[in-house]
């Protein structure tokens, strides 16, 4: 408790003493706003960097189908620009086919079959001819078994369609005819 003189007053010490308890909370209140508006600031920087970011990624995204589309839509191009040397080829050989008999020259056609292998492979695609081979169910299917004491069991002993693979994908598989003891 405070103690009063005659006069009603405080003593100095303790009137010294009241009125700095009286400006200290106004300092704490003036503290405590500056605070409040420093993370208030803060808050919207972040507010402002998350926001950016998602757009960024947004942006990213949308990029990103772009490209996959293109991928989709021209991918087969290299592909397509490999192939056209073969259908030129192919073009070639029926101008040099006899007009009466309808025949074709087979050197024609086998530079036309070298030509469109060469573009398959160019672009990972092989052939798979197992002939003579064992049979393998990832990459052959049977056809047809036959009883063939010549060859080992399971063996290829005829191909009836090449099959085909894209890098280890198999795109199409050989159609064999497949010897049984």
């Amino acid at each position: 408790m405070n103690k009063k003189d005659s006069n009603g007053k405080l003593p100095k010490e303790e009137s010294n003493q009241s009125l700095d308890e009286n400006i200290e909370p106004e300092k704490n209140e003036e503290d405590t706003v500056e605070n409040y508006e420093l993370i208030e600031d803060s808050a919207e920087d972040l507010e402002e960097k998350v926001l950016r970011a998602q757009a960024e990624v947004q942006n990213v995204r949308k990029t990103a189908q772009k490209e996959i589309l293109k991928a989709r839509l021209y991918g087969s191009e290299s592909l397509v620009k490999d192939l056209l040397p073969s259908i030129d080829n192919l073009f070639r050989t029926l101008e040099f086919q006899n007009k009466e008999s309808k025949s074709i020259p087979s050197e024609g056609i086998e530079l036309v079959i070298r030509d469109m292998i060469s573009a398959l492979e160019k672009n990972g695609i092989s052939i798979v001819d197992p002939q003579d081979e064992e049979f393998n169910p990832d990459e052959h299917e049977a056809i047809s078994v036959v009883e063939n004491s010549e060859v080992s069991p399971n063996t290829c002993i005829q191909v009836t369609q090449k099959g085909y693979k894209f890098k280890d994908r198999v795109i199409r598989p050989a159609m064999v005819i497949v010897s049984k003891k």
